[in-house]
């Protein structure tokens, strides 16, 4: 099976998780800088040997032009090829607003540049024809997930680890897919993978239709991984 991931700047990944994922995302959180990201991406390259690494970039998170450009410049160089642009959970930003700009603004880098999708919002997806592919923002409902699988191409779907309820209702509350009556409805259905050891990841995957996935990191993520591995 083909399987992403994400960590943060400051986690560190067991060397079977880096192993095995096809390719790791760096998160670039409003608290973080996009050095830290670019850092974190030159090290996990190195330690991988190979370029896994997927820089995030949030545009709504950049502070100046220069931030994004020279820490462009330093991953290509240093042989990070891969990036994941997104808005940004700020509401709004310094230099950028919206991914198609930073997209507009980097293109002559040469990165190969996936951007965040959403299932439950089509109208968010208008711009996803101009970049190499997506991941979705996560959804619980198998159903909807399968009929956007089926309508749309080089995407890769966002799952949960097979976190504790408390670790997947703070993420959700932090993406703010608690806060929209829509988002809520249309996660409900995900209840009933939750059990009283946390998310089971295996079942929810084996509920969709085969496609990459991405496995957003909330904690056991080794076990996950080994899980979908030899399901």
């Amino acid at each position: 099976m083909d399987i992403s991931v994400e960590k943060t700047p400051k986690q560190v990944l067991s060397h079977y998780v880096v192993d095995t994922a096809s390719m790791i995302s760096i998160t670039h959180l409003p608290t973080s800088t996009l050095t830290k990201v670019s850092t974190a991406c030159i090290e996990l390259n190195e330690q991988a040997g190979s370029a896994k690494a997927v820089a995030h970039i949030g545009a709504r998170n950049i502070k100046s032009k220069n931030e994004l450009h020279t820490n462009c410049i330093a991953m290509r160089k240093a042989g990070v090829d891969k990036v994941l642009i997104i808005g940004g959970t700020t509401y709004e930003g310094k230099v950028y607003q919206t991914a198609h700009e930073v997209r507009e603004e980097i293109a002559d880098y040469g990165f190969t540049m996936y951007c965040g999708t959403y299932p439950q919002n089509l109208l968010h997806n208008t711009h996803l024809d101009r970049f190499a592919g997506g991941i979705t923002q996560m959804c619980l409902n198998t159903r909807l997930l399968n009929n956007w699988i089926n309508n749309t191409k080089n995407t890769r779907i966002g799952v949960p680890s097979n976190c504790s309820v408390k670790g997947l209702y703070k993420y959700m509350k932090i993406c703010g897919l608690t806060e929209s009556i829509a988002h809520a409805l249309g996660n409900i259905s995900g209840l009933k993978y939750l059990n009283s050891n946390g998310f089971n990841t295996t079942k929810f995957v084996n509920d969709l239709s085969p496609i990459p996935i991405h496995v957003y990191n909330f904690g056991k993520l080794d076990q996950t991984i080994m899980q979908l591995e030899f399901k």
